[in-house]
């Protein structure tokens, strides 16, 4: 027996097939037709889309093709059936189209954890408000002191955690000191700007060397659990994708679950 097809049949037993028969399918399947995964930018750019990308056809021998962009427009998309399934991380967003009956097998696949950062010298400030850890004091106080922030990118998911936080905040971003996003990441444009920004963990750890070494710009606000953001794992409803299932039970499987732990920002969800 090959070891891909003992790969196969490994995959198979952890996600509860009895056959291979969904593998051979979707094999076949993308070669023509690679499986169509539109996923949020954050999660593109932390590296954790080409991660799985790569591990999960390595173990099926499955074709999967990554469509970058904001988590809303791809939302959108995958509710027209131009995509085939989805990896976003816009919770809220997806409950209104799955009640719509737009999505199928919306699942859990890992946590998500998010961070404010900004120049290093507003932490003594944060630090005696007790606010490191707290995302909702530090952006009441970031707000009242008129510290620079930039807006995530409107429609991807950073930006609509942004807009939970600042709504608990009771705060109304707005200019001198709140600036949207254009078209550049707001994370090179907080450093450059001397701003603050709500940063994806992952992303903030796929960022240059030079970026993280900076001693004037670092991580400000971390550990709140309004910062940790579930990702879930779509299929589009108007076509069904062989692939589609499988890549489901691939990452609920130990070989999905492992191949999420080895990118240390995203928590795997338990058995």
């Amino acid at each position: 027996m090959s070891l891909h097809r003992r790969a196969l049949l490994q995959l198979a037993a952890a996600a509860g097939m009895a056959v291979p028969v969904t593998a051979r399918a979707a094999q076949r399947q993308s070669l023509a037709d690679p499986f169509r995964l539109a996923v949020d930018e954050a999660l593109v750019e932390s590296g954790l889309a080409t991660h799985l990308q790569r591990r999960f056809g390595r173990d099926t021998g499955v074709a999967m093709r990554v469509q970058p962009g904001p988590a809303r427009e791809l939302l959108e998309a995958l509710g027209r059936g131009e995509y085939d399934g989805a990896l976003l991380n816009t919770p809220q967003a997806e409950e209104v189209l799955d009640q719509q009956g737009l999505l199928r097998g919306r699942q859990p696949v890992a946590t998500s954890e998010f961070l404010i950062v900004g120049p290093t010298l507003l932490r003594s400030a944060l630090d005696a408000l007790g606010a490191q850890a707290q995302v909702v004091s530090a952006l009441s106080a970031l707000a009242k002191a008129g510290a620079p922030f930039i807006g995530a990118k409107p429609g991807s998911g950073t930006h609509e955690l942004e807009s939970v936080l600042w709504r608990a905040a009771k705060v109304a971003p707005l200019p001198p000191w709140y600036r949207p996003s254009a078209s550049r990441d707001a994370l090179t444009a907080a450093r450059e700007g001397r701003g603050c920004a709500l940063v994806e963990r992952g992303v903030w750890a796929a960022a240059s060397a030079v970026l993280r070494k900076d001693r004037e710009f670092g991580v400000l606000v971390e550990g709140d659990p309004m910062l940790r953001v579930p990702v879930h794992l779509m299929r589009a409803f108007h076509h069904d994708h062989p692939a589609g299932k499988l890549l489901g039970d691939w990452l609920a499987s130990r070989a999905g679950r492992q191949a999420m732990a080895a990118l240390p920002a995203y928590r795997p969800l338990a058995p």
